[in-house]
């Protein structure tokens, strides 16, 4: 039985909400799908990095001082407009050659997570689990919503597209104490083939794949 801990380290509280209900399912679907042998997926992350700040030296310490503790971190980053995009490698890279730098940590083992734009992009992904977590009955069409992955990426700005969708169901005054209950409610009812029709989630499990085989627990 292998024990596949994991940390994580993200931009912002909301980004973490969804994400971490996120990232087990994709590691438990992935190695039921080719794991080579028993693993247990815990469904919380080891560790948190980023108390102290987000300075690369400090994020990069902080996972040294506790690497026993997990065996995969994540590190996450929005793209954002195309001058974040272009350098989207080298801010979240960063953080995992710094580690690799202090205290040798395989950079195979230090995954990107880099959704288009905004985490909201991957949010979007599946209208099913938007409308679900909404309590909403009617059409995807009917709150803007994207038709699906491709078209969510395709999106400028996806964080407004799911805060007016949500202003139509929940109103003004609701939206905002509504978003951290939306989020891993989405997350837990997200279609994983539907969200690998995102480009850039694509990216990422090709990435958490070479992880997973790098660990020894996947063929």
């Amino acid at each position: 039985m292998t024990y596949v801990s994991w940390a994580t380290f993200h931009e912002g509280a909301t980004d973490a909400v969804y994400l971490e209900v996120l990232l087990p399912r994709i590691l438990e679907d992935i190695i039921a799908e080719r794991g080579i042998h028993n693993s247990d997926v815990p469904a919380t992350p080891s560790v948190r990095l980023g108390r102290n700040g987000r300075v690369v030296d400090d994020v990069a310490n902080e996972a040294c001082d506790a690497k026993d503790a997990f065996e995969i971190v994540f590190i996450h980053a929005d793209t954002g407009g195309r001058g974040l995009a272009e350098t989207l490698a080298s801010r979240s890279g960063s953080y995992c050659q710094r580690m690799y730098e202090i205290c040798q940590w395989p950079t195979e083992r230090c995954v990107q997570v880099a959704p288009r734009h905004e985490t909201e992009a991957w949010v979007l992904a599946d209208p099913s689990a938007v409308l679900g977590a909404l309590g909403y009955s009617g059409d995807f069409r009917e709150l803007g919503l994207p038709k699906d992955a491709a078209a969510a990426e395709r999106l400028v700005d996806p964080k407004a597209t799911l805060d007016t969708a949500l202003g139509q169901v929940a109103g003004p005054r609701r939206r905002r104490a509504r978003v951290e209950q939306l989020f891993p409610a989405i997350a837990q009812r997200q279609d994983l083939a539907q969200l690998r029709r995102s480009s850039s989630y694509q990216s990422f499990e090709a990435a958490l794949v070479r992880c997973l085989q790098h660990i020894g627990c996947i063929e």
